[in-house]
């Protein structure tokens, strides 16, 4: 029996995937490994690995088409073998769609459709659901395309005067929208009492300069994830000063011991002293998930990492248990892979933890959001010449701060102050780092 190959979820915030090219074609011999398509998805352009054996018998989703995380995209199997039907490979909200269309589609007498007037195109403007936009006590009514421009150019519904059938928002509405908008500030302009003109005032010309850019796959997630995030996540937020003498100490000394360490730098040593902690203070690697606590069980954690287009998160597995060399090794390998554009597709998804590194701009001190579906982000700042007091006399001391952001609904200020000691004692004594 033919296998079903199916799009896989490829991040943990992954809902679909675009066909970007197959790198195999119908009646090709596929062994496992090889590397069957390229799929753009939310976060970057990923590879689907082939787990079977056997001949590409058909490519149900083509090149530059969309499919659904868990839609059927291809069978494989022995050659010549039947395909019983691709019908599965469709979601229920695809079959709604076609069935809505079929029905749509059926004859009618020429003059009813004649009478009925021109029809509205379906891909337009769909007509199979409506969607509603709560804005405190009243409901929005707007058509799903609207809704998604206006999530891509970032419009406030709740300004805007459908022309639709009961107010509803449509495509059109939003067309028009640059031209309305300086209508209506004319308008108040006509309206209000006259006050002296200066030379910044907008004209029309300026606002006919004005550019809109809509937003990359990637920024979108991002920007939906870090409203969630906020929206549902009280966060709470604890500082520290930590002293990197002995840190940037152990660095030093390793990096001269030979091959395997000549790579790391002080934000390796970061993620184990945050490993550690992890260790010693687990309800910081727990989420709140379902109106419970959640317990991943591993330590898995991320490294928020700058690119083109915007952030990509790849995962450190297990660094509770690595030792630095292979800490150094998995980093390294993960986050370059992220900023050439070509994670692994594991590299994305299973994160317990984040942090955020932006020594390296010379910042003093921020927060930082924590990413949906963890409990914790780490920020952390630059290594500075501070004074510090050190057996009764100053001396000069390599201070970096550091502050905790905890989901405060499973997280409490001691769990998040006890996990920061244990970090901060890593971190000023690193041998604690090499158990």
């Amino acid at each position: 029996m033919a296998t079903e190959i199916k799009m896989p979820q490829l991040s943990d915030t992954m809902h679909s995937g675009k066909i970007l090219s197959w790198s195999k074609k119908e009646g090709d011999q596929v062994s496992r490994g090889d590397i069957l398509a390229e799929v753009e998805t939310d976060k970057a352009n990923l590879e689907i690995e082939s787990f079977h054996e056997g001949v590409l018998l058909k490519i149900v989703v083509g090149k530059d088409n969309e499919a659904n995380v868990g839609q059927t995209i291809a069978f494989i199997g022995k050659a010549g073998e039947a395909i019983d039907s691709v019908a599965s490979s469709a979601t229920p909200e695809q079959k709604e769609k076609e069935g809505l269309k079929e029905k749509s589609d059926e004859a009618r007498p020429e003059q009813q459709r004649e009478a009925t007037g021109p029809q509205k195109s379906q891909k337009d403007e769909p007509t199979t659901q409506e969607e509603y936009i709560e804005n405190g006590a009243r409901r929005i009514k707007v058509s799903p395309l609207a809704r998604k421009i206006a999530e891509q150019r970032n419009i406030d519904l709740s300004r805007i005067k459908g022309s639709g059938p009961e107010g509803r928002i449509i495509k059109k509405d939003l067309s028009e929208l640059k031209e309305q908008a300086y209508v209506s500030t004319q308008e108040r302009q006509e309206a209000a009492p006259a006050r002296k003109s200066y030379p910044t005032q907008a004209t029309r010309a300026d606002l006919e300069q004005a550019t809109s850019i809509p937003l990359s796959k990637m920024r979108q997630t991002i920007a939906r994830r870090m409203q969630q995030s906020v929206a549902e996540s009280p966060h709470f937020y604890v500082t520290v000063s930590v002293n990197m003498e002995e840190a940037l100490r152990l660095k030093d000394l390793l990096r001269e011991q030979g091959q395997e360490f000549e790579k790391l730098n002080v934000n390796h040593l970061i993620i184990k002293a945050a490993g550690y902690a992890l260790r010693k203070e687990p309800s910081v690697n727990c989420s709140f998930r379902d109106d419970e606590v959640y317990n991943p069980g591993q330590v898995n954690i991320g490294i928020i990492t700058a690119v083109k287009e915007g952030l990509l998160i790849p995962v450190i597995r297990d660094v509770d248990n690595l030792s630095i060399s292979d800490l150094v090794f998995e980093a390294r390998a993960a986050v370059d892979r992220a900023r050439a554009g070509r994670p692994n597709s594991s590299d994305l998804s299973g994160g317990t933890f984040s942090i955020s590194n932006m020594g390296m701009f010379d910042v003093e001190n921020f927060t930082a959001i924590i990413n949906p579906g963890q409990g914790a982000v780490l920020a952390v700042s630059a290594v500075k010449e501070t004074p510090v007091v050190k057996h009764g006399q100053f001396v000069i001391g390599q201070i970096m701060k550091v502050t905790l952001s905890v989901d405060h609904r499973i997280i409490d200020g001691v769990m998040g102050a006890n996990f920061l000691k244990h970090f901060k004692n890593g971190l000023e004594n690193p041998a604690l780092l090499l158990i």
